[in-house]
């Protein structure tokens, strides 16, 4: 057994022996893929195991998730956290990621990514949009008119978006593009 000493003679923290190597492990991130990463990283840190189903269990994946943003946003790799977002559910709301990465790449000058990542979000809510509205039509007894009304503002909202960020970056083609998909979302037709 050993001890971890706080400083305080009378508070000396018993940790098991076989704890430690599993700690020691060192871990880099690859700055490539952002899930693998944090998987990496919470198996050299020893916080993952197998539950009963064989399935692998992560222990602290939240504060890893953290973490691992928080480093690639030091390292300025913006294309793997772009390419991880785009999978990411954004039909009902942003999170602070995808909104600080947004105003990273756009102070960068990055329009590409900036475009493919917003481009990801839209197509999700753009797909919440016109199925909802399908479903309507379908069954509107199952179907609230308000569930349409939220999936239209929330889809309206992101073309908002990406249509501000084309304007910042001047890209008159791309903004009439999205002006057509706005007009259709407002006029209550499929987007």
């Amino acid at each position: 057994m050993l001890t971890v000493d706080s400083g305080d003679p009378e508070s000396m923290t018993p940790i098991r022996a076989d704890a430690s190597p599993s700690m020691n492990k060192s871990f880099a991130p690859s700055f490539r893929n952002f899930q693998q990463d944090i998987e990496r990283q919470l198996k050299s840190e020893g916080k993952c195991e197998k539950n009963e189903h064989g399935q692998m269990v992560f222990r602290g994946y939240q504060t890893a998730v953290d973490q691992m943003y928080r480093d690639y946003m030091a390292k300025e790799a913006f294309a793997p956290l772009v390419a991880e977002f785009r999978r990411w559910n954004w039909e009902w709301g942003y999170n602070d990621y995808l909104l600080e990465l947004s105003d990273r790449l756009q102070a960068a000058g990055n329009w590409p990514l900036l475009k493919e990542l917003w481009a990801a979000v839209v197509a999700k809510r753009r797909t919440n949009y016109n199925k909802t509205r399908k479903a309507r039509k379908s069954a509107p007894d199952k179907i609230p008119e308000e569930l349409v009304t939220k999936t239209r503002v929330l889809l309206a909202d992101s073309l908002d978006r990406l249509r501000n960020y084309a304007i910042a970056f001047q890209r008159e083609p791309e903004i009439v593009g999205f002006l057509e998909m706005i007009a259709r979302v407002e006029q209550r037709k499929n987007a």
